[in-house]
């Protein structure tokens, strides 16, 4: 049986459906924001810099307080953590419309943005509670699929959205996802809380050293983690730059940036199912490696391509990208279940820093080189720290590949 045909059934968990789908309507209206967020900033201040910090703002958050997040989910009620943390956001991103200049959309973005890297370690720490073990890896891989298959549709429905109604009433419908997704949440009826409430700091203190203890002496993670921000260094810097380029140098609407976003994420969905097809021992190396590489392929924008090159450059670094799907599954199969929480937190807490230093950075280059250079050596730069950082875990990818391959029934490699 296929990978593919094997983790659709998940689906069947009640709870697990509705956690499903709670996740994909709020990440869809996510990127609305996101893209209104991108266009908004763009029309008041007419910069790359200033949409750079709009966007880059929200990352913050995921590396201050996202370690000690984790800490708390898995500790707390994490259905409950879930809830307040959707309710907030609905509440902030709602606020965005009345907002009058930069700043005030600087400190909505930045506050929305806490709840996140909450959230986020919760859910993830959850879905161990609401499906079996052995259904586990299969919730993640359907997970990330549906994430991947957002950044197709996700993107075209904020450009539709900010055409449609206009972007600040675009702010109101990423509201009404949050309420949405915390409907369905309130209703999963498994609580998820492992462990007694923390006593104190020196509690989260001691619970942060031993998830980053455990995170690190993983040899795969350790490199793989890294490298997995300075893709996203090339890339995520590539998106906040990419709406000036869109709008400025191509004359184009903010539909066509959303589109331009959507190419990336259908070329990652479509290769995150070619790998999900194959085999349970199929090689990772190969995949993790091409998707270190993947930015380099903003070095293409420098040749300033037009509008229909420009959705195939996209497609293909999408597609390329799709092999750091193992981020995930490596924390799955590696990380214990007590310890996950923090895992996923420390996880988003090191890619969330690569997020952040790409927004800030491309941006910045953009505005002294240009929109497309600033792309172009982004990019490379990306590429280049990631192959940096996976390189060292070669040798034990191959080895965690042969040792699957040797366990796997016959056939199964593939």
């Amino acid at each position: 049986m296929s990978e593919t045909a094997s983790v659709w059934p998940v689906l069947k968990v009640r709870d697990y459906r509705r956690l499903w789908i709670a996740d994909v309507v709020s990440d869809a209206g996510s990127f609305i924001t996101f893209v209104a967020l991108a266009v908004y900033v763009h029309q008041l201040t007419g910069t790359a810099l200033a949409v750079g910090v709009a966007l880059s703002l929200r990352s913050i958050p995921w590396f201050t307080i996202g370690p000690l997040a984790g800490t708390l989910a898995d500790r707390l009620d994490r259905r409950l953590i879930m809830v307040t943390c959707d309710v907030a956001r609905a509440a902030l991103v709602a606020l965005l419309p009345f907002t009058t200049s930069p700043g005030q959309a600087y400190a909505i973005a930045f506050a929305s943005g806490v709840f996140g890297p909450v959230f986020r370690p919760a859910r993830a720490a959850l879905i161990p509670s609401v499906v079996s073990k052995d259904q586990y890896v299969s919730a993640l891989a359907v997970g990330e699929i549906s994430h991947d298959v957002l950044h197709t549709v996700g993107p075209a429905l904020g450009g539709a959205a900010v055409l449609l109604v206009g972007t600040r009433h675009a702010f109101f419908l990423d509201a009404g996802t949050f309420l949405f997704s915390a409907l369905m949440v309130v209703r999963i009826g498994v609580r998820g809380s492992l462990r007694e409430r923390p006593a104190g700091l020196s509690d989260v203190g001691r619970d942060l050293r031993d998830g980053a203890r455990i995170l690190w002496r993983d040899r795969l993670l350790r490199s793989v983690v890294p490298s997995f921000a300075m893709v996203l260094l090339g890339f995520e810097g590539a998106v906040a730059v990419l709406v000036v380029y869109v709008r400025d140098e191509l004359g184009r609407g903010a539909g066509s940036y959303g589109i331009v976003l959507g190419a990336a994420g259908l070329g990652t969905a479509l290769a995150t199912l070619m790998l999900a097809r194959r085999g349970p021992a199929a090689s990772r190396t190969w995949p993790l490696l091409l998707a270190a590489l993947s930015p380099a392929g903003l070095a293409l924008v420098a040749l300033h391509p037009h509008f229909a090159p420009l959705l195939v450059v996209m497609f293909v670094i999408g597609a390329s990208s799709s092999g750091f799907l193992y981020a995930n599954t490596f924390i799955a199969e590696r990380i214990p279940d007590e310890a996950r929480g923090r895992a996923f937190s420390l996880q988003g807490a090191v890619v969330e820093i690569g997020e952040f230093a790409g927004t800030l950075g491309v941006a910045a280059l953009a505005d002294a080189v240009g929109a497309h250079a600033g792309i172009a050596i982004g990019g490379v730069i990306g590429a280049g720290l990631a192959v940096a950082f996976l390189v060292p875990a070669v040798r034990a990818l191959r080895s965690s590949d042969a040792d699957r391959a040797a366990a796997a029934p016959p056939g199964a490699v593939g």
